[in-house]
């Protein structure tokens, strides 16, 4: 044991209290005091050696005299080892120095700047980890008054600071990616954006989207979809700039800021390279991958980070608007006009039900051989009230947007049931379903009531879908399916032979039906390549005994290649164009004068737009219907309607061809 640290004590620092009993006499308290005095060394020993709180006696400029075990077994070093050595000792290298701090004593003190640290501070232990402690000292003074040494203790908080720094880190950390979150951008950003200033260059945002991302989480699950995630955080992470910092913005989005961005060509260069490590093939449950991304670019210096962000999610947004894949766009200035209308058109559209607003048109189905009109496919359009009439694909990206798709495909499938159940019984009606609506909780009861109020025979109705939905169909999905085609609905494959796997495709659901796309048609006269493609197609289709639609047509060349090739049934704008159904009346007045019943456009009986904006059809001559007849007995002329605006209204009514 070391000899006792001596203090020394005045009078006046001797309690005055009593001691002992109330009553004892002033030589019995006397007594006691110097009694206290005299063991003073002692006892201060005691209690410094079996504080619970690390403590070291220090000298006036720093050096350590004693320490007690606990400071000892804190900093990982024995009394002999802290005994002399200096308390920057403790102090943690990346810590700026404490002359730097401009920590100044009380006046005539003298006391090094390290002892004035207190507060919780970083140090360091004698094997270099990181701890965490509340350092305060206590001045022993001499009789006089003049500082003697410093008592120093440390509060081990190491423990609760870790507590602290994880709740900050998974404040501003994906937990399942390991990227910074959301909540981390916008300091990242707002940093980028001042540096970007100092040092004259751009922030570049790289704003990826995973194609197809929601129907390969159908298919695998959510914890593949979780562990594929997990794997396009990791190749983001470790094929990005030092300075860059890879973000997951949530779901299926991820975004890059790139720090020191001269021009756009260096950002696309960014953006390629990074889309060209997510080509290679992901391994999730032994089960290889394929994923791609659509990306959205912006650049810039003198401008908000909110500002920032909203130009790479507008041309983020661009690029996946007509659903192509690994699609580049690029934002180079500020939002623009077409944005604001977008925002617009997708507040609009909650109003568009209520209102009455959205029309179905159709467009007929009809046999290749002689064509006999077999039915028609419903397309909704939108007689927006200030826009005028608006097309499928504007109407799709607001209802996607606004979270409506399910709410518009429930009024297409009531209305073309209802519109059908009045059509000659041999007459077909073709809806379309999207993946997200077929895959919801009460699609098969919305099917069955949609038929059992509009009375249409369950036969009568064909669900088209589209072949991604048919291969990545979750369990959900293929209930819904088996459900509905249980009651004699039929269901057929859209864009036949663009997907991934057609065969897989067909042997995931009940197929009653597949319909080429009109990609494909377009070339099927002029391209050798696109011809045996077809031809291909066709025969698996017959081979599997299934119906065959070849979507597109717009000439005679295409329509007799394909007769002649086996192909039974056909659609395009070579036998009709999209428009409001014929009435009743006048489908008997068409079969009276023995002409095709698509060529009489007239209104929807049960609503009729206003007079003034659509004249009433009318027939022309007989005469002239005959002279307009080639030798199939399709008429090959326009039918003449009276009014001033005939041609601008099937130009108006006209469908765009994609959409074939």
């Amino acid at each position: 044991m070391r000899d006792p640290v001596l203090v020394s004590l005045s009078a006046s620092e001797v309690p005055r209290t009593p001691v002992g009993t109330p009553g004892a006499s002033v030589g019995q308290r006397m007594r006691a005091i110097d009694t206290l005095l005299a063991d003073r060394g002692q006892l201060f020993q005691a209690l410094f050696l079996s504080a619970p709180i690390p403590k070291a006696l220090v000298d006036l400029d720093g050096h350590v005299l004693v320490a007690n075990p606990m400071m000892c077994a804190l900093t990982g070093r024995t009394a002999e080892e802290l005994a002399g050595r200096h308390v920057d000792l403790l102090a943690h290298p990346d810590d700026p120095p404490v002359g730097d701090l401009g920590l100044d004593a009380d006046q005539g003190e003298h006391l090094d700047p390290n002892l004035l640290l207190d507060g919780e501070r970083r140090l360091r232990r004698s094997d270099g980890t990181e701890l965490w402690a509340i350092q305060s000292h206590e001045i022993v003074r001499h009789n006089n008054g003049e500082p003697q040494f410093v008592v120093l203790s440390l509060v081990d908080v190491t423990d609760r600071r870790r507590a602290e720094d994880d709740l900050v880190r998974r404040a501003f950390t994906d937990p399942l990616t390991g990227l910074p979150n959301r909540r981390a951008l916008t300091d990242r950003l707002r940093h980028a954006v001042a540096l970007s200033r100092r040092r004259g260059l751009q922030v570049g945002l790289v704003h990826l989207n995973i194609d197809r991302f929601k129907a390969v989480n159908e298919a695998l699950g959510h914890e593949a979809g979780d562990m594929l995630l997990s794997q396009v955080a990791d190749r983001l992470r470790w094929s990005t700039r030092v300075e860059d910092t890879a973000v997951r913005l949530g779901a299926d989005e991820f975004l890059v800021v790139a720090e020191d961005v001269e021009d756009l060509d260096g950002l696309r260069a960014l953006a390629d390279r990074l889309l060209s490590v997510l080509d290679e093939p992901f391994l999730v449950h032994e089960r290889e991958i394929t994923l791609s991304a659509s990306v959205g670019l912006t650049l810039g210096s003198d401008m908000t980070p909110d500002d920032l962000l909203r130009q790479a999610q507008s041309a983020l947004t661009r690029a996946k608007a007509d659903g192509s894949r690994a699609r580049i766009e690029v934002h180079e200035g500020a939002l623009v006009h077409g944005d604001v209308d977008a925002l617009q058109l997708e507040t609009d559209l909650k109003h568009a039900l209520e209102n009455e607003e959205l029309r179905l048109f159709y467009q007929p189905i009809v046999q290749l051989r002689d064509e006999t009109l077999l039915g028609y496919e419903a397309l909704v359009r939108w007689q927006h009230p200030t826009r005028g009439l608006l097309p499928p694909a504007a109407i799709h990206s607001a209802a996607e947007d606004n979270r409506l798709s399910s709410k518009l495909g429930a009024w297409v499938l009531h209305r073309a049931c209802t519109d059908a159940a009045a059509w000659p019984e041999d007459l077909r009606v073709h809806v379309n379903i999207s993946a997200r609506h077929l895959a919801e909780d009460g699609f098969s009861e919305l099917v069955a009531a949609a038929l059992e109020e509009s009375g249409l025979a369950p036969g009568r109705l064909e669900l088209e879908i589209t072949e991604s939905t048919a291969l990545f169909a979750a369990e959900a999905t293929l209930h819904s399916v088996a459900v509905v085609t249980d009651a004699g609905v039929t269901l057929a494959l859209d864009d036949f032979g663009t997907g991934y796997s057609a065969i897989t495709a067909l042997h995931r659901l009940p197929i009653h039906t597949v319909k080429i796309d009109r990609s494909f048609v377009a070339d099927v006269v002029t391209e050798p390549a696109t011809a045996a493609l077809v031809q291909g197609l066709l025969q698996l289709g017959r081979g599997m005994g299934l119906q065959v639609i070849a979507e597109g047509i717009e000439d005679l060349d295409q329509a007799a290649w394909l007769l002649d090739h086996g192909c039974a049934m056909a659609q395009g704008y070579a036998f009709g164009r999209p428009a409001p159904l014929p009435s009743p009346a006048e489908v008997l007045m068409g079969e009276l004068l023995d002409a095709p019943a698509e060529i009489v456009a007239g209104e929807l009986m049960d609503d009729p737009l206003p007079p003034q904006q659509i004249p009433a059809p009318r027939l022309v001559d007989p005469q002239l219907l005959a002279d307009g007849d080639d030798d199939t007995g399709r008429l090959t002329g326009e039918f003449v309607m009276t009014g001033d605006s005939t041609g601008e209204l099937f130009d108006e009514l006209a469908d765009d061809p994609d959409e074939d």
